[in-house]
């Protein structure tokens, strides 16, 4: 359902980009550090978009990345803990 859910908000964020970019086609000028140059309106929209895209699924991979590595050393540690407390139960009761 969650996967639903997020595939629904970025098929609609594709199509408010899309027609962002079928209403705004003005030439614009893009002044870089080193260059310049002039492209439609929609494009720069689109280019954007997609680096904006791409960044936050690089982050979001990376706190993925931390997660699954905090799990794997819970894992670990309770695997650990668990070991101990079976060897402690085993241990005879002295009186």
């Amino acid at each position: 359902m969650k996967r639903i859910i997020t595939l629904i908000i970025t098929i609609l964020f594709f199509v408010v980009a899309a027609l962002l970019g079928l209403k705004n086609q003005q030439l614009v000028n893009i002044n870089y550090l080193l260059a310049q140059s002039e492209m439609r309106l929609s494009t720069l929209l689109a280019i954007i978009f997609l680096i904006g895209f791409i960044a936050s699924g690089a982050i979001a991979v990376l706190f993925y990345l931390k997660l699954k590595i905090t799990n794997r050393q819970l894992l670990k540690m309770n695997k650990k803990h668990s070991k101990e407390l079976n060897e402690l139960r085993a241990l005879p009761v002295k009186d």
